[in-house]
């Protein structure tokens, strides 16, 4: 039943019972019929016009659009006839702009808008419900000149690695560094032509560390520094063994970053005749395996392990175990067969042997020019490596590491559980030398925490860019959670059961404490205008995606608005004064009886 005909009905039930009484009065007064006449036809008036206070007739009218400004629209804009301007809280100067609270307001106060039309910005989250099912068009404002795109851990385990991915809008970026809570960095890596990035870091010591995220331009200025606040948790270090048939620089190299890095280490090196360096020999077997996470061998250890070996090290790998297998030296016609049985195929290639790898190299501010005419490219300094003169594939291979060229250095595939890796980068150790170790350590951590057994994870989701005075959401809430504020005060939680989700608007930036349970987990807020990029990024995809759900748009013309209400108003006002003088008069009353 519509609202009009439930109103029609209520008005019409009181007019039935007023005249009830009226006419059963009139009986036992002995009032004149004409009076009585009167005052029925006048209530049922004075009820008509009640009706079209709250309801008035519509009119016909030109549907226009409803432009709505949000912030950074430009002061310029183009209407067309019929069309509504009204500016948002956050909309700058709007000379000629109605101002609203709210688009919900917006539209109630203007629902004969056959479209609506966003400019700036975009929507926040408080006005995007109110968008939904409504035919929406956006001209959204450039983007600023900052990270428009970010992807940053707020929890990681100690001692593993981490990466740190956007995108900074402009293309003038020159270099983009993760800087640790001491003041060093400790990534660094160079924009591509679209100004993304990928900064692999490795967690440092447990605790909420405060690192940083600064971009530089082509005169070495920072133009931007980004908190990027990380709750490290101390976890279980990565448990790995390193089986080499003899010593190398290589294994030197990766040696000490493990030592270094906090991993627990274990290695075994046979330099023949029985005589192993290193640790205590363990047998490989079941047992042994499972006490590790990774596994990283040569050839020729992996020759000497022989069938049984390998196959206890596959079962181990079916269960969750890492292997990877480096290739340093020339492969037998029962190596390959063995790596056939794993999944690879392993071929000769005539591909060049001398190698660079992307995001090694020093981005050099000074030198390298943003207006197109001498850009130095990633390859000039990155130092030279070597590989293997082999091809690996395998059905269901994925690249793990690959060259400047887009060559595979390194590849690996699901086995069980478990991951197993082949290896062909001959001296990633010169990586050091060359005084890049954070590269060298980064590789590695990037390479064994892709094949390791999974590590733990964060026991509750929190959210991962929640800001000031924004509404954020909370959710896998099995059971009533307290979420608390920096300064310690309790913020509360408007939870939806059926979902198992909360919403709260945080008030301070800062750490933030949710605790369900005996389970917890922190997380960060940003505050209001930290991060501009991403804030209006933010807002300009989610309203992008409001825009591409197609709502047919209302054609001009077909709409009827709701007439004014304040002649009905009047009328009624007017009609019930004098029912209720008529009411008390004299004309039309039975003679008082003497």
């Amino acid at each position: 039943m519509s609202p009009a005909v439930s109103l029609a009905m209520v008005l019409a039930g009181v007019v039935v019972v007023a005249s009830l009484r009226l006419l059963l009065r009139a009986r036992s007064s002995g009032e004149r019929a004409w009076r009585i006449a009167a005052l029925l036809v006048g209530q049922a008036a004075s009820a008509a016009l009640l009706y079209f206070v709250l309801l008035p007739p519509t009119v016909p009218t030109t549907a226009g659009a409803l432009v709505v400004l949000t912030a950074n629209a430009p002061a310029a804009r183009t209407t067309a006839p019929g069309d509504v301007v009204v500016a948002l809280p956050e909309a700058g100067a709007a000379p000629g702009a109605e101002r609203v609270p709210d688009l919900g307001t917006a539209l109630r106060r203007h629902p004969g808008a056959r479209t609506i039309t966003i400019v700036g910005e975009g929507l926040l989250p408080r006005d995007r419900d109110a968008a939904r099912q409504r035919p929406l068009a956006f001209t959204p404002s450039p983007l600023p000149i900052a990270v428009v795109e970010l992807d940053a851990p707020t929890w990681a385990i100690a001692g593993r690695s981490v990466h740190v991915r956007g995108r900074i809008e402009g293309n003038v970026a020159v270099a983009v560094d993760l800087v640790d809570p001491a003041g060093a960095r400790a990534s660094r890596a160079v924009p591509d032509p679209q100004g993304r990035f990928d900064l692999p870091a490795v967690a440092g010591a447990p605790g909420r560390a405060d690192y940083r995220l600064q971009w530089r331009d082509a005169d070495d200025a920072v133009r931007e520094d980004i908190a990027l606040p990380m709750d490290v948790a101390a976890g279980t270090p990565l448990r790995l063994w390193l089986v080499a048939g003899g010593p190398s620089p290589e294994l030197k190299y990766l040696r000490r970053w493990a030592v270094d890095a906090g991993l627990a280490l274990r290695t075994q090196v046979s330099v023949g005749a029985g005589v192993e360096l290193g640790d205590p020999p363990l047998p490989l077997n079941a047992a042994t395996l499972r006490e590790f996470d990774a596994v990283v061998l040569d050839e020729r250890a992996w020759r000497t392990l022989g069938a049984g070996g390998r196959a206890a090290l596959r079962e181990a790998v079916r269960g969750g175990l890492g292997v990877m297998l480096r290739i340093t030296g020339d492969l037998t016609a029962t190596d390959r067969a063995a790596l056939r049985e794993w999944g690879f195929d392993i071929a000769a290639t005539d591909q060049p042997r001398s190698v660079r790898l992307p995001g090694t190299q020093t981005a050099d501010a000074a030198a390298r020019r943003i207006d197109g005419s001498a850009q130095i490219q990633a390859t000039d300094t990155a130092p030279l490596l070597s590989r293997r003169p082999l091809t690996a594939s395998a059905g269901d291979g994925v690249p793990l590491l690959r060259d400047t060229r887009g060559d595979t250095l390194a590849l690996w595939r699901a086995e069980g559980r478990g991951r197993v890796a082949l290896w062909l980068l001959s001296d990633s150790y010169r990586l050091a030398l060359a005084g890049r170790g954070i590269a060298y350590g980064n590789l590695w951590a990037a390479s064994l925490e892709t094949l390791a057994r999974p590590g733990a994870t964060t026991p509750l989701a929190v959210p991962d860019a929640a800001r000031v005075s924004e509404r954020s959401t909370l959710c896998g809430l099995v059971d009533v959670g307290t979420l608390r504020a920096p300064d310690g005060s309790a913020i509360a939680l408007a939870t939806d059961p059926g979902s198992g989700c909360a919403a709260f608007w945080p008030t301070q930036a800062g750490w933030h404490e949710l605790a369900v349970g005996e389970t917890s987990a922190a997380f960060p807020v940003r505050g209001e205008d930290q991060a501009p990029g991403l804030r209006a990024a933010e807002r300009r995809d989610a309203t992008l995606a409001l825009a591409a759900n197609v709502v047919p748009t209302l054609a001009a013309g077909a709409l009827e608005n709701p007439g004014r209400r304040w002649p009905w108003l009047l009328a009624w006002l007017l009609l019930s004064a004098a029912l209720w003088w008529f009411e008390r008069a004299r004309p039309g009353r039975a003679p008082a009886a003497s």
